[in-house]
C-alpha cells in the first residue's frame, strides 16, 4: 500500500495489503532524504469509543529508506526494534482513573489511522483496516440444545479440528480468537457458559455437563473430525478446561492460558446470599473447591489499597488459600486423568492470581502421575494475567480497581509468543491440515 504526498516523494509502504489482527505487518517509508527524520503515528478508536494512540521517530538511513522490523525508534511509545510496537505500545486518550483495556466485543474490522510527519512538516495520511474473519470464513450465533456461543468455521468443505473457547470471569465471549483460529483452520465455539439466559447467572455451579453438550454438539457439526476436539480455557475458564479435560475423554487437546490446579470458591455472591459454592457441579453435586476465607492480613492490604485509589491484587488471596491443606487436597484438579496433551502458558507477574506457581502444580502432578502424553508449560518473564491474540495494545495493566501485572513489552511479547505457541501445538496434536483439503 503506498501513499504519495504532494510537497515531496515520501511513501510509507504497509505489507500485506489485507491482513487478519494476527498477522505481523511490514511498514516502511521510502523517498526521504538521507538521514531525514520522520515520525509515524498510529491512531484507532476502540468500541467504547475511546481514542488510543502510539508514536515513534525514526531516522532515514543514507538511501531515504526506514524499516521498522529492522529500526529501533529515536523515541517514541516503545523503544525496542519492533515492526508491531506502534500496535501494541497505543496508549488510551482518557484520564488515568478512566482508563480500562481496549474494548472489542464484535467482529468489527479495526480501523487504524497512520500519519507520517517530517520536521518541515510534509506528511502522510492513511487509513488502514485489520480484519478478524477472512473472506474464507463463515460465523454464526448458536442457540441449540441449550448452548449459547458463537461458531466460526472455515467456508471451504473439508474436515477440521473443533475447537471450544471458554472466557474467564469477566463472562465475555472470545468471538475474536473463535475468528483468528478459523481463519488458520479450525472449527471454533466461542462458548458462553454464565451470565446468559438461561444459563446461570453468576460463576457459581455451573454444571459440567453443559460442556460435555458442547462437545457433543461439536463433534457432530458439519465439517468438524468428531476425533479431534480441543478446548482453550482463559483464566476462570483455563480451570473448567483442565477439570472438562479430566472429566470427558473426548476432548483431545487442552489449552491454559493463567491456569489453576484447582478448583476455587464460585463468584458472584449476592449480598443476600454469601455462602461459599463451588464455581461447578457434576452430576448434580458440587465439585470439591478451595474457599477463600481472607485472613486480616488481606483484608488490611485491601483497605489501604482502596484508601489511596489503588489496584488491587488477589495474587496474594490466592497464595494464602493454598494453606488450607485439607481443602486442597480435595480441590485439586486430577489433571492426571487428562487423555491428551496439554499446553499451560502463564505470566509470572500475573496479579490477579498466581497463575504459574499453579502451572508449576499441575506439571508437577502429571510428571508425578508420569502422565503418558505431552505437556508443557511456559512462563512469561514480564507478562501479567492478561492474555489473548497478538497485536493489540498492552499498555493497560489495571482496570476496574484490579491489578493484573506485566509490563507493556512483557504483555506484548506474551500475546504474541503464546498464540504462535498455541497455533503450532493445535497443529502439531491434530496434524498439518489445508483448508479445503
Amino acid at each position: 500500500m503506498d501513499t504519495n504526498c504532494a510537497s515531496q516523494n515520501m511513501k510509507l509502504h504497509i505489507t500485506p495489503l489485507q491482513a487478519q489482527v494476527d498477522q505481523e505487518v511490514t511498514l516502511q517509508l521510502s523517498h526521504l532524504a538521507p538521514h531525514q527524520e520522520a515520525t509515524i503515528s498510529a491512531t484507532t478508536r476502540d468500541e467504547a469509543g475511546v481514542i488510543w494512540k502510539a508514536n515513534a521517530t525514526f531516522r532515514a538511513d543514507r538511501h531515504g529508506n526506514v524499516n521498522l522490523a529492522t529500526q529501533a525508534p529515536l523515541a517514541g511509545t516503545y523503544s525496542q526494534i519492533d515492526p508491531m510496537g506502534l500496535f501494541w505500545s497505543m496508549h488510551p486518550l482518557v484520564e488515568e482513573r478512566k482508563q480500562a483495556f481496549f474494548s472489542q466485543t464484535t467482529l468489527q474490522p479495526l480501523a487504524i489511522y497512520f500519519n507520517v510527519a517530517t520536521k518541515n512538516y510534509s506528511h502522510i495520511d492513511l487509513l488502514y483496516r485489520r480484519s478478524f474473519l477472512s473472506a474464507n470464513s463463515s460465523v454464526r450465533e448458536v442457540k441449540e440444545q441449550g448452548i449459547i456461543a458463537t461458531y466460526c468455521q472455515p467456508s471451504t468443505p473439508g474436515s477440521y479440528p473443533g475447537v471450544i473457547l471458554l472466557s474467564g470471569s469477566s463472562g465475555v465471549s472470545r468471538i475474536q480468537e473463535a475468528a483468528l483460529l478459523a481463519n488458520h483452520g479450525y472449527c471454533a465455539l466461542a462458548l458462553s457458559y454464565f451470565g446468559v439466559p438461561p444459563l446461570p447467572q453468576t460463576l457459581q455451579e455451573v454444571p459440567l455437563e453443559y460442556i460435555q453438550t458442547a462437545i457433543q454438539w461439536l463433534q457432530v457439526a458439519p465439517q468438524v473430525n468428531s476425533k479431534q476436539i480441543a478446548i482453550i480455557g482463559i483464566s476462570k475458564g483455563a480451570e473448567l478446561a483442565l477439570l472438562a479435560g479430566a472429566t470427558f475423554p473426548e476432548i483431545q487437546a487442552i489449552i491454559g492460558y493463567a491456569p489453576s490446579a484447582a478448583v476455587h470458591q464460585g463468584l458472584g455472591a449476592t449480598e443476600a446470599d454469601r455462602s461459599e459454592r463451588s464455581s461447578w457441579t457434576y452430576r448434580a453435586k458440587p465439585v470439591p473447591f478451595l474457599p477463600y476465607r481472607p485472613t486480616a492480613t488481606f483484608q488490611d492490604y485491601v483497605n489501604h489499597q482502596q484508601q489511596i485509589q489503588a489496584p488491587i491484587a488477589f495474587r496474594d488471596l490466592y497464595l494464602e488459600s493454598l494453606q488450607h491443606r485439607d481443602d486442597l487436597e480435595q480441590a485439586l484438579i486430577a489433571v492426571e486423568k487428562i487423555r491428551a496433551p496439554v499446553l499451560l502458558l502463564s505470566g509470572e507477574d500475573d496479579q490477579m492470581w498466581p497463575s504459574t506457581v499453579f502451572g508449576e502444580m499441575i506439571n508437577e502432578r502429571l510428571n508425578t502421575h508420569r502422565h503418558p502424553y505431552p505437556h508443557r508449560h511456559i512462563m512469561y518473564t514480564h507478562a501479567g494475567h492478561k492474555t489473548g491474540y497478538p497485536y493489540m495494545p498492552t499498555t493497560i495493566n489495571q482496570a476496574r480497581g484490579y491489578a493484573y501485572g506485566g509490563t507493556p513489552e512483557g504483555n506484548a511479547h506474551a500475546t504474541k509468543n503464546a498464540w504462535q505457541t498455541t497455533l503450532d501445538f493445535l497443529q502439531h496434536t491434530f496434524g498439518s491440515h489445508t483448508i479445503g483439503a
